[in-house]
C-alpha cells in the first residue's frame, strides 16, 4: 500500500481529486454549495495528488496565476517567480503527519523544478501554523503575514484567511523531527 505522489492530467484521477475537495469543503469547511468540480485555474496550472491503491486520498493546485498583485508588490517578491497553491485536500480517513509531511515535500520540490522561488497561500491561521511547521521540519522558510491583506473571494470570503509565503529557494537538507503532539489539521483551502 505504497503512496504514489504525482503530477497528472489523468481524468479519472481528476475526477477523484475534484469529488474528494467538494466534500471535505463542504463538510470541514462548512461551505454547503461549494462545487468541487473542474475550475479554468485547474486547467491552467498543475495538479498534484497522492494516490494509494489507485484512488486519490490527497492533492492541491499549483496554479501559475496569482491575483495577490498588491500583496506580491508589498512582500517585494517577483511576480515571475511566484505561484498559488490552492484547493489543499486530504482524505481525513488517510490524513496522517507523515503523509502531509511526504506530501509538502514533493510539492516543494516540484515547484521548485517547476522554476518557482515562492508559493503563496490564503489559509487559517491554525493551518497556516501547521505548514508552518511542517516547512520548518523539512528546512524550507514559510512566513505567515497577517499584516497583509488578503483577497478571500466568492465562498471563501466569509472564512479566516492569512497569507503565507513558501521561500521555495530556502530549501535544506530533510530535517527529522519528532513532533507527535502535531493536531493534524482540516482541509486548508
Amino acid at each position: 500500500m505504497s503512496i504514489e505522489f504525482k503530477l497528472t492530467r489523468d481524468p479519472g484521477l481528476l475526477q477523484q481529486y475534484y469529488a474528494l475537495r467538494e466534500q471535505c469543503f463542504r463538510k470541514e469547511l462548512g461551505l454547503p454549495n461549494f462545487d468541487g468540480s473542474e475550475e479554468v485555474h485547474d486547467r491552467q496550472g498543475q495538479i498534484l495528488l497522492a494516490v494509494q491503491d489507485g484512488r486519490c486520498i490527497a492533492g492541491v493546485r499549483i496554479s501559475p496565476t496569482v491575483l495577490l498583485q498588491s500583496q506580491i508588490q508589498q512582500l517585494d517578491l517577483n511576480r515571475d517567480t511566484c505561484c498559488m497553491w490552492e484547493r489543499f485536500v486530504f482524505d481525513p480517513a488517510a490524513r496522517s503527519l507523515p503523509l502531509i509531511r511526504k506530501f509538502i515535500d514533493y510539492l516543494i520540490t516540484v515547484s521548485r523544478e517547476t522554476g518557482y522561488h515562492h508559493a503563496m497561500v490564503l489559509s487559517s491561521l491554525r493551518n497556516a501554523r501547521f505548514y508552518r511547521r511542517c516547512h520548518t521540519a523539512l528546512g524550507v522558510g514559510f512566513q505567515i503575514h497577517r499584516h497583509v491583506p488578503h483577497s478571500a473571494k466568492g465562498a471563501f470570503a466569509g472564512l479566516e484567511h492569512y497569507l503565507s509565503v513558501s521561500h521555495l529557494r530556502d530549501a535544506q537538507a530533510l530535517k527529522i523531527t519528532a513532533e507527535p503532539q502535531l493536531l493534524l489539521p482540516s482541509t486548508a483551502v
